[in-house]
């Protein structure tokens, strides 16, 4: 049992960890809040609790910035094994059937996995945390209702085959929004016609966080979470979202400011988002352009403490 933190504000900054496969995100959301004793926490997109890899965490302040974060380009490492399709689509699941996929040719396969670009209509998991008519996919599933979910529209930047032995491919995925790699596996599978399964998945990508700088819950336990915290500022730069300097005023929603470049380049056109900074480069909030000249400001969301920690 991990011992708690002090108690006090919550630092506002993000987290890039690496979430261990055995774990859900809430567990690991729930791991983080009982190192800074308590407090708002929240994660920019779940993993499977099987699979492993990047897992950004927002804290305190910075969770008001979540609901405006662009949405984010993630690449996975994906193991896929033909010949076994299961109930979730991953090794998670009770198998449903078996067959022998046969000699899979890396030529034909490759031909599937280039067809998976632009946005294309796929059909997520049964066992997903969709809603459909107000409840949740996973749990119609598990209570053995019969029913099907309607395609969604999924993102796919490239999907390459990095290695195939037997039956098993090693795949780099890199997508967008709306994508479940679970799904992927299945539809290889179909094309291959001999059914698959995600055996094993690893995120080494979301949005500007990477896998090789992404920590453990072990370094995280034994630095303490501020030494691993990334200040607001330097994600929201990394997501494209510009900065204007503003005065240090106490930040409220809706309130309408004059603001200055940070940069030389031209001011923003009127409705864009952008930070909100002090002289000394702490983030005090998102706000939207209303005009260019001179430049004013709306705050849409403070950010109390969003600098360096």
């Amino acid at each position: 049992m991990d011992a708690p933190r002090s108690a006090g504000r919550t630092p506002a900054g993000f987290l890039n960890l690496l979430k261990p496969p055995g774990m859900t995100s809430h567990d690991v959301v729930a791991f983080v809040r009982r190192q800074v004793g308590g407090g708002k926490v929240g994660h920019l997109g779940t993993l499977d609790p099987g699979a492993a890899g990047v897992l950004p965490l927002a804290l305190g302040g910075a969770t008001r910035t979540l609901e405006f974060l662009p949405p984010a380009r993630k690449v996975y490492r994906a193991e896929v094994t033909f010949g076994i399709e299961t109930e979730t689509l991953d090794a998670a699941g009770e198998v449903l059937a078996r067959c022998d996929p046969g000699e899979i040719e890396p030529s034909g396969l490759e031909t599937a996995c280039s067809a998976w670009r632009g946005v294309v209509m796929q059909v997520p998991p049964r066992v997903s945390a969709i809603r459909q008519a107000g409840r949740r996919s996973y749990d119609r599933a598990r209570r053995g209702e019969d029913f099907e979910l309607p395609p969604r529209p999924a993102e796919y930047h490239a999907v390459r085959l990095l290695h195939l032995q037997g039956a098993v491919a090693l795949l780099d995925v890199d997508c967008g929004p709306g994508t479940y790699v679970r799904a992927l596996a299945r539809d290889l599978g179909r094309e291959l016609g001999c059914g698959a399964m995600l055996s094993f998945l690893l995120r080494t990508r979301s949005g500007p966080f990477f896998l090789e700088r992404a920590v453990t819950l072990e370094e995280l336990r034994c630095d303490g979470v501020a030494a691993h915290l990334i200040p607001v500022g330097q994600v929201l730069a990394s997501c494209g979202i510009p900065a204007l300097r503003v005065d240090p005023v106490p930040m409220g929603r809706g309130l309408e400011l004059q603001a200055g470049p940070v940069e030389e380049a031209g001011p923003p056109e009127p409705g864009t988002l952008v930070q909100l900074v002090e002289g000394k480069g702490q983030t005090l909030g998102l706000g939207r352009v209303l005009e260019s000249a001179p430049l004013r400001v709306r705050v849409l969301r403070p950010v109390q403490g969003g600098g360096a920690p």
